[in-house]
């Protein structure tokens, strides 16, 4: 019957094998942490624009932010606004901006990391322009320029956006 034990020789292999593996692993992290921040970003922006289609849809035309608000007060009237349409204010939060935030705007920071266009009343003018962006995002965080959300849902970083036009 032989031994079952393992011998040293390969007790130093396993170990060699998991160190390279965790080596590789932290190696990684940080592009790992991104891709996963960038993915959740995009998950946001289509969340907003899921809302922002149901909202028009519910009320014939796109939201109408009042003239006299200023930029935080406009930031909490959006807040408001989608909330009911399946947009809670953790949507409007890019997890990239938000490790770079240490506060959720209690010092001027921005509550809302996705800036809306500004349309009229008519009921199709925001589907009017197939390059008329939905939604910004406030900054180049994901590496390829602020991420833009279009009517149509699909969503394209500056970069892309730019290179289209040329």
């Amino acid at each position: 019957m032989g031994d079952a034990a393992f011998t040293m020789v390969e007790l130093l292999v396993a170990v060699a094998i998991v160190a390279i593996l965790a080596s590789l692993m932290v190696l990684g992290w940080p592009t790992i942490i991104s891709s996963a921040a960038n993915a959740r970003c995009l998950g946001n922006m289509k969340s907003l624009h899921v809302s922002l289609s149901s909202r028009v849809q519910d009320l014939g035309h796109w939201p109408q932010v009042p003239e006299d608000l200023d930029v935080s007060s406009a930031e909490d009237w959006w807040l408001s606004e989608l909330n009911d349409y399946g947009a809670p204010p953790e949507v409007w939060q890019c997890p990239s901006i938000q490790r770079q935030i240490t506060s959720a705007g209690s010092d001027g920071r921005p509550k809302i990391h996705y800036s809306p266009t500004r349309f009229d009343e008519k009921p199709g003018t925001p589907y009017r322009w197939s390059t008329q962006p939905w939604l910004i995002e406030i900054g180049n965080m994901h590496g390829r320029g602020a991420n833009i959300c279009f009517p149509d849902g699909s969503i394209r970083p500056m970069i892309e956006v730019v290179g289209a036009l040329q």
